[in-house]
């Protein structure tokens, strides 16, 4: 673990989030890089309150994207908590123990058409008025998610977003892969139909391949790379196969992880080189969409949208603008709100590992909303769930949504996308 590249200038601490609330040295990522380096020179220091430190990072990479050293703490945590667990009881915390108690439960949910079905089933009947109390007191389901379910869609498809293949049109260019992702197959499968849309609205085909699997990132962040190896694996070989020239996803956390897909395999190892022809391939959405030639619509100034940055799309992927560029080319009014790259507290399961810190998050961010608009625009699902769970409270005010839902439906009202049964889209 190489943490010599820190040269303790705290240009990090203002951008990140757990130092910001506490103001701790230890809940800094100048702190966490100093306890790293002595963890490592000496493991017998690993105890209670430098686990919780370090366990306490978001992973946002708020402080990569500021560090002029280029120190990856971010990945310097994740290898820290793949190392962890095997140490035994003695350092746990809670948030450690918490994901090892539901990465099971996530491998068989994440893991498999099958498994996706079940996560659709679970969430759509979660919001039954007799069935929901049952089911977020599974003993799978950690105590948090019972706040945090009220932020999922009100409508939840019965059908996972990967129904079809959809095939090449004859004579027109190499299609692309919509990667569907996990959580966007299922509670957000109707933002996936609608990238389809946009990508056919822009003149592309997709190529949805059944074989696809979970991008791995929740198992990478809570230290179980083995299960992120194993997925990424799949995933290469559906697109090696798929005969798509580029890999569209829309989801932050996704196409962060799936850019990263070389640093699991050893140089050595085969798979490392077609690893990075598959990190080439990956794009994401509001990027592609915003160099396509999509019409630009009419000021509609009486809808007023401000833009939720997810880290791993600002920070990771440093995309902050293209989201917004979507948005006025459809229309819409742009508000901004302060520290709009600040982490939420979502944060892959952190909300669920980590209630109380995941908690003051979004009373900061939500305190940043500006009280005029209409939408809270965020690409990102976890994101998504986390700000519409407090949103929900106020029904006058503004709700969550993904901005290529957004953008869709504002084509839709200005009749550019005309939305038939089978999902396809006509022009």
């Amino acid at each position: 673990m190489d943490t010599g590249q820190c040269v303790h200038c705290g240009l990090c601490l203002p951008s990140c989030p757990t130092y910001v609330e506490t103001g701790l040295e230890g809940e800094s990522p100048r702190g966490r890089i100093f306890l790293l380096q002595r963890l490592h020179d000496d493991p017998s220091m690993l105890n209670a309150v430098t686990t919780e430190y370090l366990d306490d990072c978001l992973d946002c990479r708020a402080c990569e994207a500021v560090c002029p050293a280029h120190v990856p703490t971010g990945h310097l945590v994740e290898e820290w908590r793949a190392e962890t667990p095997r140490r035994g009881a003695e350092g746990d915390s809670p948030a450690l123990g918490g994901f090892r108690g539901l990465s099971r439960p996530l491998s068989f949910f994440l893991g498999s058409p099958k498994g996706l079905l079940w996560l659709q089933r679970l969430a759509r009947w979660s919001q039954w008025p007799v069935l929901g109390p049952w089911i977020t007191r599974l003993r799978f389901v950690p105590q948090p998610a019972r706040y945090l379910v009220r932020g999922i869609p009100q409508k939840i498809p019965k059908t996972l977003s990967r129904y079809r293949t959809l095939p090449s049109l004859e004579g027109s260019r190499t299609p692309v892969l919509l990667f569907v992702g996990c959580v966007m197959d299922t509670i957000y499968a109707d933002t996936n139909h609608h990238t389809e849309d946009l990508l056919a609205l822009a003149g592309t085909d997709v190529v949805l391949p059944l074989e696809q699997r979970c991008c791995g990132a929740l198992h990478m962040h809570g230290g179980d790379p083995a299960v992120t190896k194993s997925w990424a694996k799949e995933n290469i070989q559906a697109f090696e196969t798929s005969g798509a020239s580029v890999i569209v996803v829309n989801a932050a956390g996704c196409g962060t992880t799936l850019k990263e897909y070389a640093a699991l395999f050893d140089l050595a190892d085969p798979w490392h080189a077609r690893a990075q022809r598959f990190e080439a391939a990956v794009v994401d959405a509001t990027v592609f969409l915003s160099q396509c030639s999509l019409p630009t619509l009419a000021d509609s100034s009486d809808v007023h949208i401000t833009v939720h940055d997810p880290c791993h799309l600002a920070h990771a992927q440093g995309i902050r603008q293209e989201p917004r560029t979507l948005l006025k080319r459809a229309g819409y009014a742009l508000q901004e709100m302060a520290e709009s790259d600040l982490c939420c507290g979502s944060a892959g399961i952190y909300n669920l590992t980590h209630p109380d810190m995941a908690k003051k998050l979004l009373d900061r961010k939500i305190s940043h909303i500006p009280k005029t608009v209409a939408w809270v625009a965020a690409a990102n699902p976890g994101c998504l769930m986390q700000i519409q769970s407090r949103l929900c409270e106020d029904p006058k005010g503004p709700g969550a949504v993904h901005p290529l839902d957004l953008v869709w439906n504002a084509y839709r009202q200005a009749g550019l996308i005309h939305p038939n049964p089978d999902g396809l889209v006509s022009r």
